[in-house]
């Protein structure tokens, strides 16, 4: 696949809020569905968790729903410390727990359907693994994260390759933690104490890092995402932030919150007279901003963030359109706006 020679972005507008504190608690990752969202919740001591679901309907489609879109619990699963959450084009839902060292597969139903995974640094154990993502063929890429390095499994668990060790250079890893993959099977590693996203092949040769460019570098990334125009999207959870790169490595801007209050949000506070006084003395500029983002994922046009420390998902919409190489003048040496 080639990605677009150049796009025409016209802006990444919020959209809205889903979720909010009680029913998405410390959310963790996220995972879309035809209707609904799951979303991994850590509890109040930040232990265990389970996935809830949040219809996609709007308010308005909402009507006199009382729930406001809150549809329960899928699974209580029992998870030590669930860190990613990936849903397959069969329904599934597969949920990595870095605490048991586990991929564990749920039916949409929340149906247990099978468990695999082994504490250890040989072939095929994990460390405290943090990232997953599924290829094209079905099988499954794990960040075993404190092994420094990729696994590639079958999704039952058969074990089929994987690269890395500790290090800074060039397909090595310090503490990689999120994982995506784009429409030519390279995989784009949060590389989170060495400051960058490395992209690799399959076969984990080099292709290039990302967040390194002077005045832009990244820190500490977590979870990414990339679409399919080859934008990467990454989370910078201590700098309460999500940046933008294109295929190239260009920053393209930054996401650092916009959220508005949804109706399931209001109807929780309209019932704390406390915290309505306390929204009414104080500023609510920061009330809209990201509190420390750990996952993000894009799905047909939008953008899920996970603001952990607010209790939400907070989505954006992109609005951009490719443009070929005969659309568009050749590259500049000083781009600016200012001249147009």
């Amino acid at each position: 696949m080639t990605f677009p020679h150049a796009m025409l972005r016209c802006g990444y507008p919020y959209e809205r809020v889903l979720g909010m504190r009680r029913v998405t608690t410390f959310p963790v990752d996220v995972a879309v569905g035809s209707d609904r969202i799951y979303v991994i919740g850590r509890t109040e001591l930040g232990v265990g968790g389970n996935v809830r679901m949040v219809s996609l309907k709007t308010d308005d489609e909402l009507g006199d729903d009382l729930t406001h879109g809150d549809m329960g619990t899928m699974a209580d699963t029992g998870q030590v410390w669930p860190v990613a959450l990936l849903r397959t084009d069969d329904g599934n839902l597969h949920i990595l727990d870095e605490g048991s060292h586990t991929l564990t597969t749920y039916s949409a139903d929340g149906d247990k359907l099978g468990s695999w995974g082994e504490h250890g640094s040989g072939p095929g154990q994990l460390d405290r693994p943090s990232g997953a993502a599924f290829d094209a063929d079905g099988n499954v890429w794990i960040v075993d994260t404190q092994n420094h390095r990729l696994q590639h499994f079958t999704a039952s668990g058969e074990l089929l390759g994987g690269f890395g060790e500790h290090g800074d250079g060039p397909a090595q890893f310090n503490m990689p933690w999120g994982i995506a993959i784009d429409a030519d099977g390279d995989l784009y590693v949060s590389d989170w104490r060495n400051d960058r996203v490395q992209k690799l092949t399959a076969s984990g040769a080099h292709i290039m890092d990302f967040g390194t460019r002077p005045g832009y570098e990244v820190s500490h990334p977590s979870g990414i995402a990339v679409d399919d125009d080859g934008d990467l999207y990454v989370c910078e959870r201590d700098r309460n932030r999500v940046v933008m790169y294109d295929h190239r490595g260009r920053y393209v801007e930054s996401f650092g919150g916009a959220a508005t209050l949804n109706r399931m949000g209001r109807e929780y506070i309209r019932a704390n007279q406390k915290t309505l006084r306390l929204r009414e003395m104080t500023s609510l500029e920061e009330q809209k901003l990201l509190r420390f983002p750990q996952s993000v994922r894009y799905h047909d046009g939008r953008l899920y963030i996970c603001d952990f420390g607010s209790h939400r998902i907070q989505i954006y919409r992109k609005d951009a359109e490719p443009l070929s190489e005969d659309q568009i003048m050749a590259e500049l040496r000083a781009p600016t706006l200012s001249t147009t």
